[in-house]
């Protein structure tokens, strides 16, 4: 998947966070932890642990991603550990035994959409929305949670007070979805859980930083600038 894929997903998942309406968080539950199933191009399992309304999180993706075109095959393995603690982001490919760290507070914007008002927040999310060419297509229970749908650039979105359930994408010849199959809300979690993974070489993740730095304050003005992030 390209990094303008991540961009569409990234911004569905923004949208739905806003539009929670969580006074500086991203999620309307203290603590959770929801177990996904990948099918699709994508197939595979994802995990997602948080804390502190969201300022804590881990996300544990092991999946294998098969692309066919003109009669090739391209088949790639992910086996990753994403964790967010405070500003603190690191990016670890278990693979390889390498990662990536970054600060969230200089680069993705959190500061400023955490500093907005409740009504900013909203209009912010719609803006995304609208902005985009998406819409919202009510609600279904998903795990005995009323989700709302939000659905844009071929993407649909299901989320619970901020928490995202369900993801079906078909777009640019890539059909991934992702649906949660366990959903457990307000539980305890070890703050090891949140902790920076020992024994990783990492490097610092300026360049792709940079780019969704540019992203938050209007996007690049030639799409040609995508190429070297693809």
């Amino acid at each position: 998947m390209t990094i303008k894929n991540l961009i569409i997903g990234l911004l569905l998942v923004s949208a739905i966070s806003l539009n929670a309406q969580v006074t500086k968080n991203m999620y309307g539950f203290k603590s959770g932890h929801v177990e996904y199933e990948l099918t699709g191009t994508t197939t595979g399992t994802k995990s997602l642990w948080w804390d502190d309304y969201g300022a804590k999180s881990r996300t544990e993706t092991n999946a294998i991603t098969v692309i066919k075109m003109f009669g090739m095959k391209n088949e790639t393995t992910t086996n990753t550990v994403s964790i967010i603690n405070g500003d603190n982001l690191w990016f670890v490919n278990l693979d390889e035994n390498t990662g990536q760290e970054s600060s969230l507070t200089s680069t993705y914007g959190y500061s400023e959409i955490n500093d907005m008002t409740e009504a900013e927040k909203e209009q912010f999310a719609n803006q995304i929305i609208d902005s985009l060419g998406g819409e919202r297509l009510g609600t279904e229970k998903i795990l005995g949670c009323d989700c709302e749908i939000i659905s844009m650039l071929g993407t649909k979105g299901w989320h619970c007070k901020g928490v995202v359930l369900k993801i079906e994408v078909d777009a640019m010849g890539i059909v991934a979805n992702e649906k949660a199959t366990s959903f457990e809300k307000n539980i305890n979690i070890s703050a090891s859980k949140f902790e920076k993974i020992l024994g990783i070489t990492y490097s610092n993740n300026e360049k792709n930083m940079k780019m969704m730095q540019q992203l938050m304050e209007g996007g690049y003005e030639d799409d040609d600038e995508y190429e070297d992030y693809e």
